[in-house]
């Protein structure tokens, strides 16, 4: 615990022990953080609708007397959507996360300044595991998308936050290339454009403009216009429900999707020549093959995801792979960032 700046632990916080005990407790978050960002994909994805048997009529129906109170999602037929045992498991994981957050805020806390790091990451983690608890606990709503952003946003912040610490506690690159400089501000260009496709994908996932476009370059309503952006790029635009609280499609959701299918070419355009820029480099070698292996899977899975009709399994694979996109990006940066001598052991 700690008091007026003093600490009162049974070891020095400082020791071996506790540096042991805290990458121990980063590395089990990391994991549990996954976890929880995959199953709150999977269970949001189900409560919407997608992979439901009565494709696409019943996608994105929620139940109006219910939203506030927390969403109950039914299909055409009236019966019930949630997926009990994944909420459950959520539910449990996120609490043991948040008791692991706790942990090593403190011990971070205590050991100070002279950590690789400082004190910044950890508290940004504290801050971003307090604002999805108190976001999750009093807004539990599907019909806000910009509540769906934050938790969605929140979950990937975390994500990354919690990798970068682990990797920069534990060293930096052994030996930095000599264009170190110029490739850092390409992995950083990177990095930038997956965080773009990300928030571009949840928004889209967000406002249900998945089934606006069931071609791959083809889309329902009127021709798409650019006078479209100002209502769906709005971040405070709102969903609105008709009598039997299915979620009202506008054209312009289309913009939206093909947007965000368009970006994703750009950015696997990007990242394509950025590996080829960086192959030579031996000490990259695992690290642009993982990046590679994730961009060229994200693009077989959404033209998959699109000529099968968004089944469930899919769409939550198509998560899964934009958070191993973002770690394997940040573990790129790290790669390419010197070491700071950190005087904790280890």
């Amino acid at each position: 615990m700690c008091f007026a700046g003093d600490c009162i632990f049974l070891a020095d916080p400082h020791s071996q022990e506790f540096v042991t005990i805290l990458r121990s407790l980063v590395t089990l978050s990391l994991f549990l953080t996954l976890l929880t960002v995959i199953l709150s994909a999977y269970i949001r994805l189900a409560e919407v609708g997608i992979g439901c048997a009565d494709w696409p009529a019943c996608y994105a129906r929620l139940n109006p007397d219910l939203e506030k109170k927390g969403v109950t999602v039914l299909t055409a037929g009236g019966r019930n959507m949630a997926h009990y045992g994944a909420r459950v498991a959520h539910r449990y994981i996120a609490s043991t996360l948040g008791l692991f957050i706790v942990a090593i805020f403190v011990i971070t806390l205590c050991q100070g300044k002279v950590r690789a790091t400082g004190p910044g990451v950890p508290l940004a983690i504290f801050g971003i595991t307090v604002f999805l608890s108190l976001l999750g606990y009093y807004t539990p709503t599907r019909s806000n998308p910009l509540i769906t952003m934050g938790n969605l946003l929140g979950g990937m912040a975390l994500l990354g936050l919690l990798w970068w610490l682990l990797q920069r506690d534990t060293g930096g690159a052994v030996k930095l290339p000599e264009k170190v400089d110029g490739y850092r501000s390409l992995v950083r260009v990177a990095l930038c454009l997956v965080t773009a496709q990300i928030v571009l994908g949840g928004w889209s996932s967000a406002n249900y403009a998945s089934a606006s476009c069931p071609g791959l370059l083809a889309c329902n309503g009127a021709a798409l216009m650019m006078e479209q952006a100002a209502d769906v790029f709005n971040p405070m635009r709102q969903i609105d429900l008709d009598s039997s609280g299915q979620a009202l499609r506008t054209d312009s959701l289309g913009l939206l999707s093909m947007a965000h299918r368009l970006f994703a070419l750009l950015t696997a355009a990007y990242l394509a020549w950025m590996v080829r820029k960086l192959r030579r480099e031996p000490m990259l070698a695992t690290t642009l093959l993982v990046l590679s292996v994730f961009s060229v899977s994200q693009i077989m899975v959404g033209v998959g995801m699109i000529y099968l009709q968004l089944p469930l399994l899919m769409v939550t694979l198509h998560n899964a792979l934009a958070a191993g996109l973002l770690l394997s990006s940040i573990n790129l940066l790290h790669r390419l960032t010197p070491a700071i001598k950190s005087p904790l052991p280890g």
